[in-house]
């Protein structure tokens, strides 16, 4: 098979239409289903997909949601754990579990294999993995302080992922990151908006005036005026600043703006 590094021939072409496939996509109730799903085939039908996110200090787990066998779809909130002490002991003691909430390395695609030599099967099946699952690759995203958010690939094969699986994902991860805001944007309510929209808007919620906005933007005030009520139309608000307390949380960034 031809490869590009790691890569499968193809695989470039599937990585830009997976994230296009996303941000058509409903925003889910985390990510789109058409990214875990597109997750999934890229890695293999037989690969795990879940979006999860916990608080480990506060022994809750919030929310996840899977694509399983058959490509079953899976989404609950406020799980509950059997044992949440016990089970969050072992989530840090686990090396790849917790790597990079200890490290701070949320950049790192990182493998079960990582931790346990690859020859070294019975070590990994010592870890009774629920569902048979013998192997773990984790794309981790940012989060608020205390909370873990990442996309965890789960396979009952051993060694299970191989450096092309690791690459895809690793390339994958900043649009991750990109669909994620997006759809929470969606879910919120808010409109899309231009760049200078967004802009515009994220001067207000600096505290700049009218004038001040169209200093900085070298336009004139009119121009920010007619920028403002088009944003507080879409969004149903009489103010710039309510539009603005809504809407920046959910801002793209430059990243994300490019792609769409």
């Amino acid at each position: 098979m031809d490869r590009i590094g790691h890569l499968h021939a193809g695989d470039g072409d599937a990585l830009v239409r997976l994230i296009a496939d996303a941000y058509h996509d409903e925003p889910g109730p985390d990510l789109p289903w058409a990214l875990l799903d597109g997750l999934r085939e890229l890695l293999g039908h037989d690969t795990l997909v879940t979006s999860t996110c916990y608080a480990p200090e506060d022994l809750r787990c919030d929310r996840e949601q899977g694509v399983f066998d058959a490509g079953e779809h899976w989404y609950g909130t406020d799980l509950v754990v059997d044992e949440p002490a016990d089970w969050f002991d072992d989530w840090w003691t686990d090396p790849l579990c917790s790597y990079p909430q200890r490290t701070g390395d949320l950049t790192s695609v990182v493998t079960t294999t990582d931790f346990i030599p690859a020859a070294d099967q019975n070590a990994a099946r010592r870890l009774k993995f629920a569902n048979d699952v013998q192997t773990h690759l984790i794309l981790s995203l940012p989060a608020p302080p205390g909370l873990v958010h990442r996309v965890l690939f789960a396979s009952r094969e051993w060694p299970g992922f191989d450096e092309r699986d690791r690459q895809v994902v690793a390339l994958l991860r900043p649009h991750v990151q990109e669909i994620w805001l997006d759809a929470e944007r969606r879910r919120a309510g808010v409109p899309e908006l231009t760049n200078r929209e967004w802009e515009v808007l994220a001067l207000v919620g600096s505290g700049l005036s009218h004038a001040e906005i169209a200093a900085r933007l070298f336009v004139a005030v009119s121009t920010v005026r007619k920028h403002l009520e088009h944003v507080r139309e879409r969004m149903g608000v009489h103010s710039a600043a309510a539009a603005a307390s809504i809407a920046l949380p959910h801002a793209p960034t430059a990243r994300g703006r490019s792609l769409r």
